[in-house]
């Protein structure tokens, strides 16, 4: 969604998703992860300190001291003699993964968000670091002997899911090939990380944008948007592909043409510099799989995922087009028709007319003008409703503290259950140079019972960072989404194993995906959505948004799953066997609603491309969604603030993590497996 968040622990590359997390004090001068002091030596050996700024020279050396010292850890562990056993084997493991995983989450926070151009480059360079180390603990014989020779059969489930998985992980990562086949692993996996974060830097670096001639370029535009766009001292407007302007503008700007330079220019953010990145990180991720013993990519990165493989993907996404096409072309051709009411010879709805004929059609079908929501809709109210449904259901209380953070408009908060603190998150919301741009949860420290409390940052670009800012009802979903990542992510980072806090990626975005249904519930949403008179959004309005949200399913779903094709199609046969434009042009043909634009490359942008546990897989947000409706109907039937059901989910789906596998903890919640019904009786939606 933007809808982005945590890391799995996939053939040992631990990657932030566009889901992310933090703790003890992410700021400009703080150690990642423990606190460790750091080291004259590491000190001395930053070459180029004297020419960084304070806050990159403390951070450089304390990344260089985290770095000796899970080195140090590392050596430790291949070292340990006598009996193998939990103490003396699990648990300094499970220190140092820890540490692995903290110092790594902070570094790639710091990438994708500090204000600091050195942080940024040194963040990346400590996170490539960190995720070398992971691969020397999952490459280390030594280790893999000792980890093997653990008697776990007395032990309780969790131990023995911990030791089976992370035994699979050591053979996932080539830990019994010979020392050259192990040596080019590693190799390769330091290339394809700084490949990913060459590819991710690129989109945030190329913000482009299109000047209008004047104020009567913006008509259709809300009020306070075009109030937020004055005009430069040439007279013309900067719209940019930043989403607070992106967004809206494509949605209500009558201007068709410069809907369409906007719409081009957004298309085209990183090209060609991605294109050439991309086939590069195909390529190289090609013949790791082959490496480690798989016959595609597709197959590496899926394996330890609830679909198990791509072949498995492939089906799902057959079915899930199966389910939507139907819906998505009739949809597509109610588009044309409300179209051709203003332009009667026109062929086909272009691209960069479907957010605004799309709103259009909400207008007369349902008597909705998504900027009557608008008002209704400002950020700091709707950062306040979303802290006191998360009381509601979960019975969590949120508190403002005090703390030095990377940017004078980031947040914080701790999360606490009763007298209990979960964790500490931090709010980075609006946009600003060289920020991430999309939306995403991003973990900092990840949680060990009785070490160390887990941590996150919600990274977005919504407005409101310079005085009210009022939100597309998309960008409010958003934030629900986002949140549900970040309270995913606190609840669950309890875990005695550290590596068994993440579930099966193809269901993290269940949480968050079925948190978005109390957008639609008027309770929910008139307790925080009131104008600037303080009137609560009405009941009819919230009814239309509903009404308005199904009659989109068919096509969104569609899209979505357009793009699982792409991520799935890059990795699942020999990169040798297509050309990257070619593919891409058959993938748009096939899924293609709208009319056809020449000169636009989409998947240059496409970020998730560039994140490990979604590169091969963006089918999950389906997946998950799938799981997400199934689980949502037990609250439909019961009450959505039927607190039995929440705390039973609270429980029994998010507190487990991946402390055991994610289809016992859907089947404690349900009574029952999971199934298919639901999410396609969402796509039946409502008579025409």
């Amino acid at each position: 969604m933007d809808k982005s968040r945590v890391a799995v622990i996939l053939i040992a590359v631990v990657t932030v998703l566009t889901v992310g997390c933090s703790h003890d004090r992410p700021d400009n001068a703080a150690a990642p992860g423990k606190s460790v002091e750091p080291a004259a030596a590491a000190a001395e050996s930053a070459v180029t300190q004297h020419a960084l700024s304070p806050a990159a020279a403390r951070y450089s050396a304390d990344c260089e001291a985290a770095l000796a010292s899970i080195s140090k850890d590392l050596s430790a562990l291949e070292s340990v003699e006598g009996e193998r056993t939990v103490a003396s084997v699990f648990e300094p493991f499970n220190d140092l993964t820890r540490e692995i995983d903290t110092n790594q989450y902070h570094a790639q926070l710091w990438f994708y968000t500090h204000p600091d151009a050195d942080v940024r480059r040194i963040a990346g360079e400590c996170d490539r670091k960190f995720q070398g180390l992971n691969t020397d603990l999952f490459l280390s014989g030594p280790v893999f002997e000792a980890f093997s020779a653990v008697e776990v059969s007395a032990e309780d489930d969790e131990t023995r899911f911990f030791a089976e998985k992370q035994l699979l992980q050591f053979r996932l990562n080539g830990v019994d090939k010979d020392a050259a086949t192990r040596s080019r692993i590693k190799a390769l996996k330091e290339e394809i990380v700084g490949l990913e974060q060459e590819f991710a830097s690129n989109i945030a670096a190329d913000v482009r944008g299109i000047d209008v001639e004047s104020v009567e370029d913006l008509a259709g535009l809300p009020a306070d948007w075009i109030e937020s766009h004055p005009p430069g001292k040439d007279g013309k407007i900067r719209v940019t592909t930043q989403y607070p302007d992106y967004m809206p503008f494509m949605r209500y700007a009558r201007n068709d043409d410069a809907r369409r330079a906007l719409y081009l220019e957004y298309n085209n953010r990183a090209y060609p510099a991605n294109a050439v990145v991309l086939e590069k990180m195909v390529s190289k991720r090609a013949e790791l799989a082959g490496l480690l013993g798989f016959d595609n990519w597709a197959d590496a990165m899926n394996v330890t995922k609830m679909s198990g493989s791509a072949e498995a993907v492939r089906e799902f996404i057959d079915r899930a087009v199966a389910s939507s096409e139907a819906r998505a072309r009739a949809d597509a051709e109610l588009y044309l028709e409300r179209l051709r009411l203003d332009v009667p010879d026109a062929e086909a709805v272009m691209p960069w007319q479907g957010s605004f004929i799309g709103n259009k059609l909400r207008q007369e079908r349902f008597a909705l003008d998504a900027a009557e929501v608008r008002p209704y809709f400002e950020y700091l109210k709707v950062r306040d409703g979303i802290f006191e449904l998360t009381g509601d259901l979960f019975g969590y209380t949120i508190r403002p503290i005090e703390e030095e953070v990377w940017h004078e408009s980031v947040e914080v908060y701790e999360m606490w259950l009763g007298d209990r603190l979960l964790g500490t998150f931090y709010l980075d919301m609006h946009p600003r140079a060289d920020k991430f741009n999309h939306a995403a949860m991003f973990q900092m420290n990840v949680g060990q019972r009785g070490k160390q409390l887990p941590s996150a940052a919600l990274v977005t670009n919504f407005p409101g960072g310079d005085g009210k800012g009022y939100m597309e009802q998309s960008q409010v979903e958003t934030f629900l989404h986002e949140f549900g990542h970040l309270i995913h992510w606190l609840t669950m980072g309890h875990q005695r194993w550290v590596r068994n806090t993440d579930p099966e990626w193809d269901f993290i975005e269940a949480p968050s995906q079925m948190l978005e249904n109390w957008l639609f519930d008027v309770d929910t949403v008139q307790r925080f959505a009131t104008n600037d008179a303080g009137e609560p959004i009405p009941a009819e309005l919230i009814e239309k948004t509903r009404a308005a949200e199904d009659f989109g399913q068919g096509m969104f779903v569609f899209s979505q799953m357009s793009l699982a094709d792409l991520s799935l199609s890059l990795h699942d046969r020999d990169p040798e066997s297509f050309a990257l434009q070619s593919l891409v042009d058959g993938i748009n043909d096939r899924y293609r609603l709208f009319g056809k634009v020449d000169g636009v490359h989409h998947y240059t942008a496409f970020g998730h491309l560039a994140n490990a546990p979604y590169a091969a897989s963006y089918y999950l947000y389906m997946w998950s969604l799938v799981i997400a409706d199934d689980m949502f109907s037990r609250f439909d039937r019961g009450g959505l603030r039927n607190r039995e059901i929440s705390f039973d989910y609270r429980d029994e789906v998010l507190a487990p993590g991946g402390s055991r596998p994610t289809s016992v903890s859907i089947e404690a919640f349900l009574g029952r497996p999971y199934g298919f019904e639901s999410f396609e009786r969402r796509l039946d939606g409502p008579d025409r």
